[in-house]
């Protein structure tokens, strides 16, 4: 009787285990249930909850896009710097400019060879260089509507002396012709000026280097035109005439008289049209500063040219 009463006993033991684990399964499944329903129900209701953060692709893709966003910056300032309907006009003795042009080319290689590598950390360095890039787009825009200025500034006062030339004409006519008869134009045009200095065969701005000053024209001979022979002027920083160095002061006519000149270049009408002439003239020291080309024939000034040496 007792032996019975004992075996039941320890059956009930294992069966009341048996409830309590279960219980304990069934508290921990409700348990992770209740956590991912929360975080689902959340997730959807609040878009901006927080999440974890970005895997390392999604940081590669980031970095990807940021790069290609600086070529999109970098394409469009090189079309507008290269857009036709704003080209910029230079001409090569212009150092200023030139140099300009140069730094463009070289932010513009450095720019190309960072952004080759799409998961370069150092992002800042191509913003940096384009922010510096397209600062230098804009000096040189700048720079291009001064030179268009001075372009015409010159154009107007070669017109202004053009007129004032046949005015005196028409008040005093030549020899033999009538005093109706208009006044001719001038028989020769000069274009494509070039002048720089230079040290032997290598072009330089430094004035400690530079031997001579070179420059050079195309010429359009007009059919009337009697005079063969076109005088160069060049003006120093100190506002005096520059001499050949093997050469003594000589000096021809002009409109406001007697003036010294630099060189003079002979050409011959029929031979020479269309043709480009040059000019070198030697000196021991130049100093630093600006100098100035004047071509005259006949007595009046035709072009105009300046150069710097530092």
């Amino acid at each position: 009787m007792q032996g019975n009463t004992l075996a039941l006993l320890m059956k009930d033991r294992k069966s009341l285990y048996l409830l309590i684990s279960a219980l304990i399964v069934i508290t921990v499944a409700f348990t992770l249930i209740s956590v991912w329903g929360y975080r689902f129900y959340f997730s959807k209701k609040f878009p901006h909850y927080p999440r974890a953060p970005l895997s390392e692709n999604a940081s590669i893709d980031k970095k990807t896009n940021d790069s290609r966003m600086q070529q999109v910056r970098l394409d469009s300032a090189i079309r507008h710097f290269n857009d036709p309907a704003d080209t910029i006009a230079y001409d090569l003795s212009d150092h200023q400019l030139a140099v300009k042009i140069m730094q463009f080319n070289k932010l513009k290689n450095e720019i190309a060879l960072i952004l080759q590598d799409r998961y370069s950390a150092k992002d800042s360095t191509a913003e940096t260089k384009i922010a510096a890039l397209e600062r230098n787009i804009e000096e040189l825009r700048i720079q291009n509507i001064a030179i268009t200025k001075e372009n015409a500034r010159l154009n107007e006062m070669v017109t202004q002396l053009l007129e004032k030339t046949q005015k005196e004409k028409e008040k005093k006519p030549a020899y033999g012709q009538s005093p109706q008869q208009p006044a001719l134009s001038l028989p020769l045009l000069v274009s494509h000026l070039r002048f720089g200095a230079y040290n032997n065969d290598q072009k330089t701005w430094l004035a400690s280097e530079a031997k001579r000053l070179v420059g050079s024209f195309e010429i359009n001979v007009k059919a009337e035109n009697r005079t063969t022979e076109i005088y160069i002027v060049i003006i120093k920083p100190n506002g005096q005439v520059l001499l050949n160095a093997s050469g003594s002061a000589a000096t021809f006519n002009t409109n406001a008289g007697r003036k010294t000149y630099s060189a003079v270049v002979h050409f011959d009408n029929a031979k020479d049209n269309r043709k480009r002439l040059q000019f070198s003239v030697n000196s021991n020291q130049f100093n630093k500063g600006k100098y100035i080309m004047q071509i005259y024939h006949q007595g009046i000034m035709i072009g105009r040219l300046q150069n710097i040496l530092y």
